[in-house]
């Protein structure tokens, strides 16, 4: 399996864990915090999306990101005026899945040496060392999550 191949699987483990971690939420506990310190569902969630939408446009796809407006300069949680619902935040998640996967998963060898202009706190400066980041950032968001998730009252997230 070549290294993107494997970056193509982890995005799409990646999908199902983000759908698990937001399933049978309500909204009312999506934005519940364990402390003022820690982000809620809610907020995570929206940053996921946006952060795909982000590299999904890095990579020349032009999909509209839905919560552009809301988070263009939200920058912590609590500059949040309100959240979209769990059924909003998992429909947008849904409607790039498809179509960024397929877009990773075709990346060529010299896209992926081209450099990365924004840069990300990795060795490589590449495209490809933007896609490895943000799949790694995009994993440890979902685990945060996962413990959001038990923390509010429901079952452990499943693989």
């Amino acid at each position: 399996m070549s290294a993107l191949a494997a970056l193509a699987s982890v995005l799409r483990l990646n999908t199902r864990l983000f759908l698990n971690c937001l399933e049978d939420v309500t909204d009312d506990r999506a934005q519940e915090r364990p402390n003022t310190l820690t982000n809620n569902l809610a907020f995570l969630g929206c940053h996921l999306v946006d952060s795909r939408h982000f590299l999904a446009a890095q990579l020349g796809l032009n999909e509209v990101n839905p919560f552009g407006d809301r988070l263009r300069s939200v920058e912590r949680i609590e500059q949040m005026e309100s959240f979209p619902s769990i059924a909003d935040i998992r429909a947008a998640w849904l409607s790039l899945a498809p179509v960024f996967e397929e877009c990773v998963k075709s990346l060529t060898p010299s896209e992926l040496r081209v450099p990365s202009r924004p840069r990300f706190p990795v060795d490589d400066p590449s495209v490809g060392g933007m896609v490895a980041f943000l799949v790694q950032h995009e994993s440890y968001h979902i685990g945060q999550m996962a413990l959001i998730r038990k923390y509010v009252g429901y079952p452990a997230m499943k693989y």
